[in-house]
């Protein structure tokens, strides 16, 4: 399997409160755009499902689809994102559900 390489750019970052706890937690849903430059170039959605605890940390989990150029072919490409914010930084294990033109496998930070 040849490797990818590329960037993303969160374009527009929607984000509702569900449930507000007493000592400062919180439970939240996130709607996601994103563009992709590099081996893949497309544009993506992605909805989060969040929790904060009491001192801002996070974890995550949410769908996205990606519909995508690879090789001058368009496709779409649905990936499982299972993620934490700890400290100003994210990080996120995506695991390939769907790909309609290439065999991807799982992606790790």
């Amino acid at each position: 399997m040849m490797p990818l390489s590329g960037t993303f750019q969160i374009i527009n970052w929607q984000e509702s409160i569900e449930q507000q706890f007493n000592d400062g937690a919180k439970l939240s849903i996130a709607l996601v755009q994103q563009t992709y430059s590099g081996d893949i170039i497309g544009n993506s959605t992605v909805r989060y499902q969040l929790y904060y605890n009491k001192s801002g940390d996070a974890l995550f989990q949410g769908f996205e689809t990606i519909s995508y150029q690879y090789q001058q072919e368009t496709a779409q490409l649905t990936i499982k994102h299972d993620g934490k914010f700890e400290q100003g930084t994210a990080c996120s294990t995506f695991m390939v559900v769907d790909s309609h033109t290439y065999v991807l496998k799982s992606l790790s930070c």
